[in-house]
């Protein structure tokens, strides 16, 4: 079994609830520069330009503009988990999405209410409310795009950047996505019935 690492950002971090069981659950805590000052973890890679520099753990710095610390920490480790990277400047947090093809990451995005993770080719299976928003979106052209589990399914229909996936429904507890080709993002609303 691989080890389950987490990335936590240092912008607004979702509900205690949705964070503090993803550290629970973690191998290994990776925090984003100043986040390490927020959180106890093992490791903290970055620029370094945010963070106070106290503490016991791991540092490794990465010193260049052409990716974002996140996409640093994506390329570097086998990531399951990201939070804290709402709030603040909008570029962050479109550029952590993106991040996500950057680095052919498998990660999933924690927000306050919502999650999301890159579709690889081989598919993504995620575990949602019957009734919870289900969005997908095309970065270019996606090709052959399947699904079950949703209001609205597709059976091989292919996706450009568009608003054409926006706010389908979960009609199961586990919705199925797969495509042939194509960088496709999911989002999907959480914690709809607590």
């Amino acid at each position: 079994m691989s080890e389950r690492i987490v990335v936590v950002g240092n912008g607004k971090w979702p509900s205690e609830r949705v964070w503090s069981k993803l550290i629970a659950d973690a191998d290994k805590v990776v925090a984003l520069d100043g986040a390490a000052d927020r959180i106890n973890c093992d490791i903290v890679i970055g620029d370094l330009d945010s963070w106070s520099g106290i503490g016991e753990q791991e540092v490794i710095k990465l010193d260049g503009q052409d990716d974002t610390d996140l996409a640093k920490a994506l390329k570097r480790f086998d990531v399951s988990d990201v939070f804290g990277i709402e709030g603040g400047r909008l570029d962050h947090s479109l550029a952590a999405f993106t991040a996500l093809f950057e680095a052919d990451s498998n990660a999933t995005i924690h927000l306050e209410g919502w999650s999301g993770c890159r579709v690889p080719v081989d598919g993504a299976k995620i575990e949602v409310d019957i009734g919870a928003n289900v969005s997908l979106f095309a970065f270019g052209k996606v090709t052959a795009i399947h699904t079950s589990g949703l209001l609205y399914s597709l059976g091989g229909e292919d996706m450009e950047t568009s608003t054409l996936g926006v706010h389908n429904e979960a009609t199961d507890n586990h919705v199925k996505i797969s495509h042939q080709g194509g960088d496709l993002l999911a989002i999907w609303q959480t914690n709809i019935v607590d």
